[in-house]
């Protein structure tokens, strides 16, 4: 349902509400002192529970088909076209980390005792893994207008108001996820034949537009084996929260001088974060690969509330709450290089306090 049709049935219910309840309403003022607060603001400070984040991983495959013309990466370098488009087969837009990558003789085949140069590849060991992080509490701030629309008989003597709830409230989030990690991976070995060419030593890196020694631009051999690594992964998700909801309420008096009020509604939260990642993959004597990523992203989803708020009179305009709410968010997605944050805001619970003030 479109957010105008939401807002518009519960504007609705609090018109067809406040009908009803002047059908009902008694001419005379009501005694009740909680009950006179037609319109009120309150400012609290809000504890929040439930929020987490689960972080995966899928390697992104780098190296390519065997195929002319293509950019491959490495964790020991690269293989990327130049601005001749590889022309002849081979490209001088190329470099590599480690002078034990080159092989002057390689008795393996294909190259029979003549020249190769290696580069390789590992997924991450946090592949087919889901690492969380869960907070156990996010401090937070929120901001309600509360305006009574009318009031009726819930019982011979007792009355009720009815009304409609505004809230804005911000959340400051902070998951983290990190590691040292054991296990097989994936290893990718691609090598290449740079024939007579002797590469310059490591580390090198050749240019896109700027000639160099020339390397062919499709490995000649490739073999992949699953290989003992240790390293570490670090995952991080920061940002901001930033929820408005809009719903009717209706309350009760308890006493002269407190009040319980339940409620509801509807809204949205907007998410703003930055979602990054630093990872360690050290396959001993071969490779060790150092990876990282970073990015940023902007997110609405639609929320549903439920609430309830006791009210303690302090003066005639004054007056302290403390109260409870669940709200349900959904969930909010960032991915860069094969890396994804999930932050879940499915199930959060919170505890609500501040003053509050009535005119």
């Amino acid at each position: 349902m479109k957010p105008s049709l939401w807002f518009g049935a519960v504007s609705l219910a609090c018109v067809g509400g406040t009908a009803w309840a002047q059908d009902m309403v008694l001419v005379a003022e009501t005694s009740d002192p909680m009950l006179k607060r037609r319109n009120r603001f309150s400012l609290k400070a809000t504890f929040n529970f439930g929020v987490k984040t689960d972080f995966t991983s899928v390697t992104p495959n780098s190296t390519g088909a065997l195929l002319p013309g293509l950019n491959r990466s490495y964790d020991d370098g690269f293989v990327f076209r130049d601005i001749s488009g590889n022309a002849g087969g081979k490209t001088w837009n190329w470099g590599y980390n480690n002078n034990a990558q080159y092989t002057a003789a390689d008795p393996a085949a294909p190259f029979a005792g003549t020249s190769s140069l290696a580069f390789h590849s590992v997924n991450s060991l946090g592949d087919g893994q889901t690492r969380g992080s869960r907070d156990k509490m996010l401090p937070g701030v929120e901001l309600a207008y509360e305006e009574v629309l009318g009031r009726f008989l819930f019982s011979e003597k007792r009355r009720a108001n009815i009304g409609i709830l505004a809230t804005f409230g911000y959340m400051h989030i902070g998951q983290r996820d990190s590691g040292a990690l054991a296990g097989p991976v994936n290893l990718t070995t691609d090598k290449y034949a740079p024939g007579i060419v002797l590469p310059p030593l490591a580390p090198y890196s050749g240019s896109f537009s700027a000639a160099g020694p020339l390397l062919p631009d499709v490995p000649a051999d490739r073999a992949t084996a699953a290989v003992p690594a240790t390293g570490t992964l670090l995952n991080k998700l920061d940002g901001s929260l930033y929820g408005m909801n809009i719903g009717p309420f209706i309350e009760f008096p308890l006493h002269d001088r407190v009040s319980l009020t339940l409620g509801g509604g509807i809204g949205v939260v907007y998410v703003n974060n930055t979602y990054s990642f630093s990872e360690t993959v050290v396959v001993p004597g071969v490779v060790t690969a150092n990876r990282s990523g970073r990015i940023s992203s902007d997110d609405w989803l639609f929320s549903a509330i439920a609430r309830a708020n006791l009210y303690v009179a302090l003066s005639q305009q004054w007056s302290w709450e403390i109260g409870f709410a669940y709200q349900y968010a959904g969930n909010s997605r960032s991915s860069v290089q094969g890396k994804t944050a999930n932050l879940q805001l499915d199930g959060i619970l919170s505890v609500n306090t501040g003053l509050n003030y009535a005119f």
